[in-house]
């Protein structure tokens, strides 16, 4: 099926994209879900072995937002319709059923899967929170594979995460995120991909980026700046065997708080379990007009010495 840009494309509930089919979203296309909870969200899914070619322009964009902002004219605001999710075949033991919706499980037989394209692509004013620490996020990748291309993309308001992968191993390219309520940023589960310039400003909500789950993403070329957190920092390593290899970026930590720039906290919130061999730093600088300490928490000593070892690194 072709979505095509002479239209408005409304989503009334959850819009499933099956294994086997292939959904084209022409450049220039708007996708606007209805508001609703629970059974009534709208949001769609890309299954495993689905693909999604929402392949865009600069000048001709694919936007993904509310029925409220494209047919009501109200204001763009966070939780007016789901998000979009890709389900894929790169999943890793670690990766569980879809949370939002458990019907949905990724595959684990090939890292190199491909989903399609997303290629700029805006998602904005989304998020729903469908039970009690199952949200759907504004873009969601569950065990999504390097096949698969993701490149300029914005989510903006989003009610929960921004982005949040679950395993896979698909690289993101070029991604901003502004105005979320929780993380903006969040890799879970193994994701092993590498995500290029990677821009986030925060005002709201709590960490710019969070990693949880035995999870060593690279971060190549980024831009993290800190205007408002409520807890957690701007890179926040969540648990135990977390690391992460960031090269090419900026912290700009303005909020006077106790989380710093870079906060860790493990499970039992006293021991020291980050993976320092799976860490690194390398041409990173962190500033900004907090006063407060630059790296905090359970294994702020080991990452804060990763850091001044590294090569290009000053704060």
């Amino acid at each position: 099926m072709t979505l095509t840009k002479d239209k408005l494309w409304l989503m009334d509930g959850l819009v499933v994209v099956e294994n086997g089919a292939t959904l084209t979203i022409e450049p220039g296309t708007t996708v606007a879900g209805y508001d609703g909870t629970g059974a009534q969200t709208s949001y769609m899914i890309v299954d495993a072995g689905a693909k999604i070619i929402a392949d865009g322009t600069a000048a001709a964009p694919i936007t993904f937002t509310s029925t409220k902002v494209a047919i009501d004219g109200e204001a763009p605001a966070v939780g007016q319709w789901g998000g979009l999710v890709i389900i894929g075949n790169a999943g890793n033991p670690q990766v569980k059923p879809y949370e939002a919706n458990p019907d949905f499980v990724a595959g684990d037989t090939d890292p190199a899967d491909n989903s399609g394209i997303l290629r700029h692509v805006k998602v904005l004013n989304s998020g729903i929170t469908m039970e009690v620490d199952k949200e759907i996020n504004g873009l969601s990748f569950v065990g999504v594979g390097s096949g698969t291309v993701v490149e300029d993309i914005i989510v903006d308001l989003s009610d929960d995460d921004g982005i949040e992968l679950w395993g896979g191993t698909v690289d993101l390219t070029n991604v901003t995120i502004t105005r979320c309520t929780d993380d903006y940023f969040d890799v879970d589960d193994g994701f092993s991909g590498t995500v290029r310039n990677l821009n986030i400003t925060t005002t709201t909500g709590n960490a710019a980026v969070e990693m949880s789950g035995a999870t060593h993403a690279t971060f190549d070329g980024f831009n993290i700046v800190q205007n408002g957190s409520a807890k957690e920092g701007g890179i926040y390593f969540k648990g135990d065997g977390i690391g992460g290899y960031f090269r090419n970026g900026t912290v700009t930590d303005n909020v006077d708080d106790t989380y710093g720039a870079i906060y860790s906290k493990s499970a039992d919130g006293v021991s020291d379990t980050v993976d320092a061999a799976n860490t690194s730093f390398e041409n990173v600088e962190i500033y900004g007009t907090s006063t407060g300490a630059r790296f905090t928490g359970t294994s702020a000593q080991i990452l804060e010495n990763k850091f001044t070892t590294g090569a290009g690194n000053s704060y």
